[in-house]
């Protein structure tokens, strides 16, 4: 059969009958050399992009919501609802009859233990031995030293190490950023207050861009002070991976990795070498 002599085995069916369909085949090879450089998505001017910037649900990178829904600068200070976790001697923990006695000496009680407490709507915290602590609107800091006062000097000799920090934002469920289209797990990632996320590590939430498609281009939307939504086009490819690195994204961003031309056609080619392969390993059997 002089078909099987210039075709694979396994597609030589393919064209059996078919002059026409080598030709369409090279069209499309064709087709795909014009496009596989890149025929997609169009940068975004600088103009669009200041404007994107100037968007968002915050104006700075340490821009935070702080008692009672006011916003402030600086640190974040601690708002009902947040769970906080402290980093602090065991000693402090026990609770007996005769405290002033079973902390006299201190020494020998150094173990570290972790305890969660969260934030009553007043802002007040409980603590053992010393009981409520009003911190709601304090930084971490100034909790810290709070609760070494409390303790020091009343109830310990030395002054003791004390670690605070937010196990969980009341806020934490209002702030998320999503990632859809061409990445491996698109979804929702929650935002905590006090970090800052650019482009790329967004994409790594989202274990990555989609290898097959290889997208070079990502759209992010967002929500500026009049309710428009705005968005801006960069580039996530090798050369641009410095200018994605800039890119900040912010709580309530949806980030988008569309089909492009080149894209879909990426996919074209691995489906139809996976088809090709798969038929030519069953011609193969079939043969045997």
């Amino acid at each position: 059969m002089t078909v099987s002599r210039r075709y694979p085995v396994g597609v030589a069916w393919m064209f059996k009958g078919n002059r026409t369909l080598p030709a369409a085949c090279l069209a499309v090879m064709l087709f795909c050399t014009l496009v596989f450089n890149g025929c997609g998505s169009k940068l975004s001017d600088t103009a669009q992009v200041e404007r994107f910037e100037a968007a968002g649900p915050i104006e700075g990178e340490k821009d935070f919501v702080g008692l009672g829904g006011i916003r402030q600068k600086g640190p974040y200070r601690v708002i009902p609802g947040d769970i906080l976790e402290f980093q602090m001697p065991a000693v402090l923990r026990v609770i007996s009859s005769e405290l002033s006695q079973w902390f006299k000496p201190a020494w020998g009680h150094r173990d570290v233990e972790a305890y969660l407490v969260r934030v009553n709507d007043a802002g007040v915290i409980t603590l053992p031995i010393v009981g409520d602590l009003q911190i709601g609107g304090k930084t971490l800091a100034e909790i810290e030293a709070m609760v070494i006062d409390a303790y020091y000097p009343k109830y310990v000799v030395n002054t003791p190490m004390v670690v605070c920090q937010v196990a969980k934002y009341q806020r934490e469920s209002e702030r998320v950023f999503t990632v859809m289209g061409l990445v491996q797990k698109p979804n929702a990632f929650p935002y905590p207050p006090d970090v800052q996320y650019n482009l790329m590590e967004a994409l790594a939430f989202a274990g990555g861009m989609n290898m097959v498609a290889d997208p070079r281009y990502v759209k992010i939307y967002r929500q500026d002070a009049n309710g428009e939504i705005v968005s801006a086009v960069f580039g996530i490819d090798s050369k641009s991976f410095l200018e994605a690195y800039r890119v900040a994204i912010k709580p309530g961003d949806v980030i988008y990795v569309d089909h492009t031309l080149r894209t879909r056609m990426n996919q074209f080619l691995a489906d139809v070498l996976q088809l090709r392969l798969g038929v030519t390993f069953s011609g193969n059997r079939l043969l045997e």
